[in-house]
């Protein structure tokens, strides 16, 4: 009787969600955050309200019939931080940067170069496509060829050598006019002409800067999410027993599939898969190769939580027992609730432009 009184008073004292002492980092949904980050301070409620609400205001940003550039960019510094706020190692948020940029860059050309926008200044119009379709043979074909065999003969490597055959021949054909043989022509479709506006370009730097703030943000609430604090809000907000169970089992699958993952890509290393330099393709199929182990790893996990849970005699109709890891609600849950309702206002009030409404 007495080690029960002690259990539950320990557990009573025992500080809100906090790791073991002297732990530096705490896993999360993806990879892993610092244990002291700011945003681990803030309830997951409240964070979940505020990336909604600074989502939709920057979607309201990037409206294409009236966007606004200035409101994106102050939203976007807004996610930003909060993105720094988040706890993050400092070489995965550099690697989320770098993964995050080309994508902004393809987003860019898309909006820039396939969606003309009319504006008051034409940049650029210039026709890639006059509707008639040729069929025969050219002298930039021929190049290209030789270039992507010759490189493979000498580097073993596929993918590089059809990217520099492809921007040789590139630049060769803006600067020279190389040499054609046509057999056939048809027409196909309309005529094309590139054109790019001073109204287009704002649109596509809109559109790129609205995108990476929401992807930094969701970025952000992932990697300062950790499967604990998630069970802890469901129980808090009296969700009926078997969706509170379900939603848990699955993000804690989750984490374990991490888990599991980092463990077979370390053996991998442990074995020397790259003790070589390997193309593309190799590492391309390296990766693939993890499939396997980890869809047995999946089964494995399954079968033991279903031992454990009827060992345990749990039942979905069975009363709840208090979850002690919950998270209390603060003073900063209620600024971060009240900068929440701001933006939503921002996101579904008369007022689109943002800058006038600071002003």
């Amino acid at each position: 009787m007495a080690s029960q009184k002690f259990l539950v008073q320990s557990t009573k004292d025992k500080p809100y969600l906090q790791p073991p002492p002297g732990r530096r980092f705490v896993r999360s949904f993806l990879f892993s955050r610092r244990v002291n980050a700011p945003l681990a301070q803030v309830h997951l409620l409240a964070r979940l309200i505020f990336v909604l609400c600074l989502s939709a205001a920057q979607l309201r940003t990037i409206n294409t019939a009236h966007p606004d550039l200035s409101g994106a960019l102050l939203l976007w510094i807004v996610s930003i931080g909060f993105f720094t706020l988040s706890g993050m190692h400092e070489k995965v948020a550099r690697w989320y940067l770098l993964l995050t940029l080309p994508t902004m860059v393809s987003l860019f050309l898309t909006w820039a170069l396939f969606n003309p926008v009319p504006g008051h200044v034409i940049l650029v119009e210039k026709p890639i496509y006059s509707g008639n379709v040729a069929f025969g043979f050219s002298f930039w074909q021929v190049l290209w060829l030789a270039v992507v065999v010759i490189y493979y003969l000498w580097r073993r490597a596929l993918f590089t050598g059809i990217l520099l055959a492809s921007c040789l021949t590139l630049l060769l054909t803006s600067f020279l006019v190389l040499p054609s043989w046509p057999i056939a022509q048809i027409h196909l479709f309309h005529p094309l002409t590139l054109q790019i506006s001073d109204r287009g370009l704002m649109l596509a730097l809109t559109k790129m800067v609205g995108y990476s703030g929401m992807m930094l943000s969701t970025v952000a609430i992932v990697v300062t999410s950790r499967d604990t604090e998630l069970i802890g809000l469901l129980m808090q907000l009296r969700l009926p027993q078997p969706v509170t169970f379900f939603l848990s089992t699955v993000f804690r699958a989750l984490n374990l599939a991490v888990a599991d993952y980092e463990t077979i890509y370390q053996a991998q290393i442990a074995r020397a898969i790259n003790a070589r330099p390997r193309s593309f393709i190799r590492r391309l199929r390296d990766f693939s190769s993890i499939a396997v182990p980890m869809v047995a790893m999946m089964i494995r996990r399954s079968s033991e939580i279903g031992d454990a849970l009827l060992a345990r005699g749990y039942t979905l109709q069975q009363k709840s027992t208090d979850y002690y890891e919950t998270s209390p609600w603060r003073l900063i849950d209620w600024f971060v609730l009240v900068l929440s309702l701001v933006l939503l206002y921002l996101a579904l009030g008369p007022h689109p432009d943002l800058p006038s409404i600071l002003v």
